[in-house]
């Protein structure tokens, strides 16, 4: 698991060389039991329209538990929606946030 983790930040990492990332603040949902939560993530791109790689940490206050999640995205004007897999509580998620796109 530490290494799939490693790689997707390094391809993560490798992807934002060609665009500035953002940083999208918004709530999510965990489909493994978390049930709804807030999150912070880093989006690949910055630009509107586009689809983005998205690493971030979602907080379900419900349960009081944490969780790191990778996943995919688009972005849209002042916002983005993800999909992706939370490694910390093995559970897809799904999240829609405010981000500064341009």
């Amino acid at each position: 698991m530490r290494r799939v983790l490693a790689g997707s930040i390094l391809a993560l990492a490798a992807m934002s060389a060609h665009a500035d990332p953002a940083v999208m603040f918004g709530i999510n949902y965990n489909f493994g039991g978390g049930g709804p939560g807030l999150s912070v993530k880093v989006l690949s791109d910055d630009r509107e329209d586009r689809t983005v790689a998205s690493v971030g940490a979602s907080w379900y206050p419900m349960m009081n538990r944490v969780g790191l999640d990778l996943g995919v995205g688009r972005t849209f004007e002042s916002g983005a929606a993800t999909v992706g897999w939370d490694v910390i509580n093995s559970a897809p998620q799904f999240s829609i946030g405010y981000v500064d796109t341009k």
